[in-house]
């Protein structure tokens, strides 16, 4: 039996000590861990460890109920989300919940108050919980704060990890229900015209990225279903060619990896002349980099992006040397997913019905696409104006035409 004592300390400058410890197999075979956290000393920390050991060499330790809003925390993470959530937003509920522990961590779950919450909310809005940067040695960093899109979302995994403890019959009912948030305000994503994303496209001839900044303007794709790409999952002798897109590329801290594409939903794509004459040069020169490597060409992935090798881009890695490249061409703002939302934007303006559009994206629904893209129906808007304007006009005409 062991167990292990440390030190945590937060981004507002706060430490506390913990511990956790090993208490052995439950009766399904997981392991159970018991960690407690918020001692002000080691000591502390000490002291209870070796108590929770001596019940359990007595026989008499059994895993308690969380009963702090911190031991719930990590309980909901241990039995939630580490089995219901993707690895990639497990690791992002973990940043957000990075800024309510320090000031939660020791508060008994059945004191958390609507008022609590929304004090901490208003806190991270004014003064956030993350530093910025040290200009120089020795100078205080100060607290950046947080936007309103970041709070809300902080706000949400802390309502939706409340009401699971309300079904876990730890809570009669969730805090967090009576918290207001203001909503932020909607910015629309800037989607470049076509003039435009020629201009991109051209800049990028010569360049690794051309192949994929085609690919992505001309399909829509998102990123990591761009990258996960494999040969096998093109036909370019057909007519029309096609790409199917089913898996997609995601990078965590632990690394890469193949999952679904997002909503779970595989679409197959009629890819336009231009991309098809990248990907023909592209192949060309890939074939090059085959022979170059020879053996140590990684040929069982078969990737249609990939390194000089043959192996995985790194998602994040392609997505910065695409906007390093829109910002030397004078695009400040535009990346790779903005030739995602600019597929979208130039075929509902060139007339593409919403069900195409949305199929293309790989949204949900038609609603989804509807809501995103809304700015794009402007030119629809113009043109029912005018409509019900040369209507009233006919009508008006065919009034006096009787009298």
């Amino acid at each position: 039996m062991r167990g292990t004592i440390f030190k945590r300390t937060y981004r507002s400058g706060r430490s506390v000590w913990c511990f956790e410890l090993d208490a052995g197999e439950g009766e399904n075979g997981r392991r159970i861990r018991i960690s407690r956290a918020g001692f002000a000393r080691e000591s502390d920390a000490d002291s209870e460890l070796s108590r929770l050991k001596a019940e359990k060499t007595e026989g008499l330790l059994v895993r308690p109920d969380p009963t702090t809003f911190g031991e719930f925390m990590r309980e909901w993470f241990r039995e939630h989300a580490e089995h219901n959530c993707e690895p990639k937003t497990v690791e992002r509920y973990r940043q957000l919940a990075g800024y309510v522990l320090p000031q939660l961590e020791s508060v008994a779950l059945q004191d958390l108050s609507a008022l609590m919450l929304e004090r901490l909310y208003n806190q991270l809005r004014k003064s956030g919980g993350q530093r910025k940067r040290r200009r120089r040695r020795g100078e205080q960093a100060q607290p950046a704060p947080l936007s309103a899109k970041t709070v809300q979302h902080i706000a949400g995994l802390v309502h939706g990890a409340l009401e699971k403890a309300v079904r876990w019959k730890l809570l009669r009912m969730n805090p967090a229900d009576a918290v207001e948030i203001k909503a932020p305000e909607r910015k629309e994503a800037r989607a470049l015209d076509a003039v435009q994303t020629d201009w991109y496209l051209d800049a990028a001839r010569g360049h690794w990225l051309h192949p994929i900044l085609v690919t992505a303007a001309a399909t829509g794709c998102r990123r990591g279903e761009l990258l996960a790409l494999r040969w096998a999952d093109l036909t370019l002798g057909t007519a029309p060619p096609v790409v199917s897109i089913s898996r997609s590329l995601e990078q965590t801290r632990t690394g890469l990896r193949i999952k679904a594409p997002k909503n779970g939903k595989t679409r197959a794509l009629a890819l336009p002349a231009i991309s098809v004459e990248a990907l023909a040069a592209h192949r060309q020169q890939q074939e090059e980099y085959r022979r170059q490597f020879g053996p140590d060409y990684r040929a069982d992935l078969n990737l249609v992006f990939a390194t000089p090798e043959g192996d995985y881009l790194k998602p994040d890695t392609v997505t910065a040397a695409a906007c390093l490249l829109a910002r030397k061409v004078g695009l400040k703002g535009i990346g790779l997913h903005s030739l995602r939302h600019s597929h979208g934007s130039q075929l509902l303006a060139a007339g593409a019905s919403l069900p195409t559009v949305s199929k293309r994206l790989g949204h949900s629904s038609v609603y989804v696409t509807a809501t995103v893209y809304s700015h794009a129906f402007s030119r629809d808007e113009v043109a029912a104006a005018e409509l019900w304007n040369t209507a009233m006009q006919k009508a008006g005409e065919g009034q006096r035409m009787k009298q």
